[in-house]
């Protein structure tokens, strides 16, 4: 397996998840089943996000590494982030960030 992969910076809008019920969401969109999350890479550890309610009440970004990361550890969710510019999240309220590049092959 080759470490190249076809990726470009994620967004927003490119990380949401397609189907998101939520536990306000009206009938039958609150049946569905949760869309699977986007394959990324972040501060160069493969793994996977996706930004939605993930079956809660707020909207969050949810991240799943192959390999713990410093900051994030392997697993991550945060209701406090915000794309400064695609492809970098700043999240929680100490100033801290994190590429996050999407994987698209």
């Amino acid at each position: 397996m080759t470490n190249q992969h076809c990726t470009v910076p994620a967004t927003e809008e490119n990380l949401r998840l397609e189907v998101d019920p939520h536990p306000l969401s009206p009938s039958p969109h609150n049946e569905g089943t949760r869309s699977l999350p986007h394959h990324v890479l972040v501060d160069g550890l493969r793994g996977h996000a996706s930004i939605g309610c993930h079956g809660a009440y707020s909207e969050r970004i949810v991240v799943t590494l192959e390999e713990d990361h410093p900051d994030l550890g392997r697993s991550f969710s945060t209701k406090h982030f915000e794309f400064i510019k695609p492809g970098c999240v700043a999240w929680g309220h100490d100033g801290h960030s994190f590429e996050i590049l999407k994987i698209v092959d």
